[in-house]
């Protein structure tokens, strides 16, 4: 087995175990790990003069963001949601609210066809991203689930991205690919998780 290969594995197994540990967590515990990563975000410096978002659509068993966006709404805040489709690589972007669909698994996303930013666009377009995952580390680095999706967008952007995650979802060190992303920091519902200095975050 090659060392990428070793990594891949190790992150499969560790994605097993932290989706299991997050399904595990009680109803109550939910909502208010929610409503407090939610204040945390507001109260964030990076949130304060980002005019126009990207979020992810939060979906099963993940930290629930609906609130988040419905209050970044009424703050007449732009927001972007992200589409994926099988087969291709590349994160669609799209201007919210729009019409959504539901897919097999649960995730809830724009439906093709929907107005999109084009690609050359994101960078002048976006003044920050909030991004859910399986789990986060102390580096600021994001384990998801596999495809490789947010590395590829978030790659190399001048605007940060913020991790948002319930507190039993950070580790103190993920297997980590030459291709992923660290995130600028992490809001948890009990600490913000700023990325280690060297860890390249935006």
């Amino acid at each position: 087995m090659t060392s990428e290969e070793s990594t891949v594995a190790r992150k499969s197994v560790l994605r097993r175990a932290l989706l299991a540990r997050r399904a595990a967590l009680p109803a109550t515990e939910r909502r208010a790990a929610a409503a407090a990563v939610a204040e945390r975000l507001f109260s964030a410096s990076e949130l304060a003069g980002a005019r126009r978002v990207f979020t992810c659509l939060s979906f099963g068993d993940e930290l629930d963001l609906w609130p988040i966006v419905e209050r970044l709404q009424a703050e007449g805040r732009e927001l972007y949601v992200p589409r994926t489709k099988r087969g291709d690589t590349t994160l669609h972007i799209h201007r919210f609210p729009c019409a959504l669909e539901t897919l097999s698994f649960g995730l809830v996303q724009p439906r093709a066809g929907e107005p999109e930013l084009a690609g050359e666009a994101v960078d002048a377009t976006l003044d920050l991203a909030l991004v859910a995952g399986v789990a986060f580390d102390r580096r600021g680095y994001r384990l998801g689930y596999g495809a490789g999706y947010f590395d590829r967008f978030l790659a190399g952007r001048r605007f940060p991205a913020l991790g948002l995650a319930f507190d039993e979802q950070i580790v103190d060190e993920l297997p980590v690919e030459p291709h992923d992303v660290a995130m600028r920091a992490v809001l948890t519902p009990s600490a913000r998780i700023e990325a280690a200095a060297g860890e390249r975050p935006r």
